[in-house]
């Protein structure tokens, strides 16, 4: 059986547009010069649509060419195809009130409760048809962006291939030390680092330094000296952890904006800033795949993450790469 992409394979398009040029026309001579040919090329391209619809298409007389009744009913349907030809290659503006697209992105757990929902705010107000998925990161998140499981994903590792996967660095975090308001270190005058490590902690699972395989970088530091963090427990739920923290003497390392959730602010008090550690910062990227890369739809995404990460979460750079 011949498929329709096998028939149309033997079709030129060229011949669909000469035909409607002379229909326009009705002269050889005129519709070669609307096309830029020689009039011998017209006339052989006549003779191929003669051939291809089996039929004469038009009668010569005095005044020019006169379409049989074939041509004429082909000269609606075809000018329907051609403005359809045109519209399925034309570059037409991305209209985000018209998009009905759903996106897919990963974020960390922690990042997520200062992104996602300024991004979804964001997203509903420009482009209210369209849907956002939020999924959880893995250590590799450029398997999850081959695969087509994420259009985005906001990780603290940069890619080692930037042509299949470009990446742009949208801001910087540094950890800081917390504990619940009744906690003793909140009497102390001056709290170190040693202070802190004399107390249990509750830990993010899944967060952007603590997913197997990748390290929290006060636990490298840590290393260096021979010390490590006596974890109790560690969960995905920061809300989990913030209620636990309530009722126990435990401490959490988190990012440097963790308190600018309301609702984490009137809960957690900063104990120690470890922001004059520069070799514990942590660079967030956002990655793409380069399929992505000429959708207009998912770089209008990306923009608008961009500006939500930049009012709503961390102090952006343009490193790009």
């Amino acid at each position: 059986m011949v498929t329709l992409e096998q028939q149309l394979s033997r079709l030129d398009l060229n011949l669909l547009v000469s035909l409607s040029v002379l229909l326009k026309e009705k002269n050889v001579t005129r519709a070669a010069q609307t096309l830029y040919l020689s009039q011998p090329a017209m006339s052989r391209t006549l003779s191929r649509l003669r051939d291809l619809f089996d039929d004469p298409l038009f009668y010569r007389e005095s005044n020019g060419l006169v379409p049989t009744q074939k041509a004429l009913d082909l000269e609606m349907p075809l000018a329907e195809l051609l403005r359809a030809t045109q519209s399925l290659v034309a570059k037409s503006a991305f209209a985000p009130e018209k998009c009905e697209q759903t996106f897919v992105i990963s974020i960390p757990p922690l990042m997520s409760s200062f992104l996602s929902a300024p991004l979804a705010t964001a997203l509903i107000k420009q482009a209210p048809h369209a849907s956002l998925v939020e999924f959880p990161i893995t250590t590799n998140p450029v398997q999850q962006l081959a695969s087509r499981d994420v259009d985005f994903s906001i990780h603290i590792n940069a890619p080692a291939d930037s042509i299949e996967f470009p990446y742009q660095k949208i801001g910087t975090t540094y950890p800081v030390f917390y504990v619940a308001k009744n906690h003793p270190l909140t009497r102390a005058d001056s709290v170190t680092l040693e202070d802190c490590l004399r107390y249990r902690f509750v830990d993010m699972s899944l967060d952007i330094r603590s997913a197997i395989g990748i390290s929290n970088p006060v636990d490298v530091h840590l290393a260096k000296q021979g010390i490590e963090r006596d974890i109790v427990f560690k969960s995905a739920q920061l809300f989990t952890l913030v209620e636990l923290m309530q009722h126990t003497n435990t401490v959490m390392v988190a990012s440097h904006r963790l308190t600018d959730l309301s609702h984490i602010g009137d809960q957690l008090v900063p104990v120690l800033s470890l922001n004059n550690e520069p070799d514990l910062a942590v660079d967030l990227y956002l990655i793409e795949h380069k399929r992505t890369a000429t959708s207009a739809a998912h770089q209008w995404l990306k923009q608008l993450i961009i500006s939500t990460t930049q009012d709503a979460v961390l102090p952006s750079t343009n490193d790009e790469s």
